[in-house]
């Protein structure tokens, strides 16, 4: 039995806890806030999980372990918090991600449904598209639950044993010896240490390069009332107009959320903060009104502002240094993929899975 250390009770930490405790480890999960803690990137309403990822073949795969993953989560925790919303993409221009995406579900055999314009704005009566535009369903993506998979995986590794030390600051990390110092001098010791830190990694490891990291506003929404039916009964939204933009349904007590890339800004946690007042909701639904029928209904109803580390590449960085393993580069993307990258870590600490083969699957490169 091995002493795993986790810096960091977000999904990703509190999925390697779990699959640490279910392969008969010691666990010890360190996290700098409360658990669980609202300003983890993890901890909101609700994160989309969808096979479109337009040429990226190796995260088209990987969607579908992911599946299988959380699948033995709900099993483990008696609960299934998730949804088939099924999942809309809306292609604008020849090569763009949604046509990548295309390509990429006919060569791995991924059902989907290809439409034009007029049936895209049938499946979802709120959108108004230009007429060559085309969109791309696909039925098994949907939403998943964030902050009550967090709740239930907090509540599933303390029940088994995890060791939890809430407001418990990290100064300090020896990788080459799997131990931590704590803000307040004392020493934790493990024999394998996993360090999940999101957009805290670079204070807590600077000797790692090319950590920039990012401020992400996202926008719950107020939807005309003549279009709440549709938003609450369609699809989630995977690509809308330039810039990555996307929606979430409201299902099960959420509410309707849009994201935009564009709203992405430089900042860190500590400096910039987690405060957003509802008038930068218009900002992001801005990138959304050329494509809504009654844009200008639209209100923003509260803002939710996260952190990531994100560099040029945009693929999940998943490296072992010394008795450590680093998850970082994450974006917003890492949600979807917790419950599995938990499972795949730990096969790595184990000696299960190669280091490098580790760190190639995680690129999207196996």
């Amino acid at each position: 039995m091995k002493h795993i250390i986790v810096v960091g009770a977000g999904a990703v930490g509190l999925s390697c806890a779990r699959a640490a405790l279910k392969r008969g480890h010691r666990v010890t999960v360190l996290e700098q806030g409360s658990l669980p803690n609202p300003q983890a990137a993890s901890y909101d309403q609700h994160r989309m999980i969808r096979y479109q990822y337009g040429d990226a073949e190796g995260y088209t795969r990987m969607v579908g372990e992911a599946f299988g993953a959380w699948e033995r989560l709900w099993q483990d925790i008696d609960a299934r918090h998730c949804v088939a919303t099924g999942t809309f993409g809306v292609s604008l221009e020849a090569n763009d991600e949604i046509f990548q995406s295309v390509s990429t579900f006919k060569r791995l055999g991924i059902s989907h449904e290809l439409m034009d314009s007029a049936s895209a704005e049938r499946l979802c009566p709120q959108l108004t598209l230009p007429e060559a535009a085309q969109g791309l369903y696909q039925a098994d993506g949907g939403v998943l639950f964030a902050d009550r998979i967090v709740d239930s995986l907090l509540a599933w590794v303390t029940r088994h044993g995890a060791q939890m030390r809430p407001h418990t600051r990290v100064a300090h990390v020896d990788t080459g010896v799997s131990r931590v110092t704590l803000a307040d001098g004392e020493v934790v010791e493990g024999d394998a240490l996993v360090v999940a830190a999101g957009a805290w990694l670079p204070g807590l490891m600077p000797h790692i390069p090319d950590l920039p990291t990012w401020r992400q506003a996202v926008c719950y929404v107020q939807a005309p009332a003549e279009f709440q039916a549709d938003w609450a009964n369609g699809p989630c939204l995977t690509d809308l107009g330039i810039g990555d933009n996307y929606a979430l349904t409201p299902v099960d007590g959420t509410g309707l959320k849009f994201g935009s890339g564009l709203h992405r800004r430089a900042g860190a946690p500590d400096a910039a903060g987690f405060v957003a007042e509802p008038e930068e909701g218009y900002e992001v639904i801005s990138h959304f009104a050329p494509y809504l029928r009654n844009a200008a209904a639209y209100r923003p109803i509260r803002m939710a502002v996260g952190y990531y580390v994100k560099d040029a590449s945009a693929k999940f960085r998943v490296q072992h240094d010394g008795k450590a393993v680093v998850i970082t580069n994450c974006d917003g993307q890492m949600f979807k993929f917790s419950a599995l990258m938990g499972e795949r870590v730990m096969a790595s600490i184990d000696g299960e899975l190669a280091a490098s083969e580790l760190t190639r699957w995680a690129a999207g490169e196996r």
